[in-house]
């Protein structure tokens, strides 16, 4: 059984402010979105964690892709 996300227009306040501001970045509200609105606390704290990754850091780019790629393998992602 997959799961459906929450349709545009639907859902609480949050979610409906959430799309329009991921509509206005991405062009279209991207499926993930959909599911964790699922759940809006969930939505807000993915959110939140997207935006302090995002951030930049006294780390240099070269230096944060490196430890990046280390991790992703280190936990077997086969990116």
């Amino acid at each position: 059984m997959r799961l459906t996300g929450v349709p545009d227009g639907k859902g609480p306040l949050i979610v409906r402010l959430a799309y329009w501001r991921i509509r206005s970045i991405w062009g279209q509200v991207l499926e993930p979105t959909r599911i964790y609105a699922l759940v809006p606390k969930l939505m807000l704290a993915f959110g939140k964690m997207v935006r302090v990754l995002e951030k930049p850091r006294k780390l240099p780019l070269d230096l944060k892709s490196l430890a990046m790629a280390r991790v992703a393998t280190r936990v077997g992602c086969p990116f």
